[in-house]
């Protein structure tokens, strides 16, 4: 799977969120929904402007990882998990540490 650097972080700060939701009780179904307000939440969209979170959730979509809502939200799809799931073995210390390269 190749995404832009955006893209991928995105995806990171968006299995984080999910990783948080399920530790907490959320059920898997409600886990992959995110709305844009949550997703402008994220401390990597912190300085983007909304139409390029709308842009990188097209370009998560495009890749095959869910279904972005016309509000710029996104449902994630099982594709999306089990490749975070391959991809940090270790859960959401290994997703928190990546992430921390990036965002300060």
């Amino acid at each position: 799977m190749q995404l832009t650097k955006d893209a991928d972080q995105l995806v990171c700060s968006m299995y984080k969120a999910y990783l948080e939701k399920r530790k907490s009780g959320i059920n898997k179904l409600s886990a992959k929904h995110f709305e844009i307000e949550e997703i402008q939440s994220f401390k990597l969209c912190s300085s983007w402007s909304l139409p390029d979170i709308k842009e990188t959730v097209a370009e998560i979509n495009r890749a095959g990882f869910g279904t972005m809502y016309f509000s710029g939200g996104f449902f994630a799809n099982d594709q999306f998990i089990i490749y975070m799931e391959n991809r940090f073995v270790n859960g959401i210390k290994e997703v928190t540490d990546f992430l921390s390269k990036f965002i300060p």
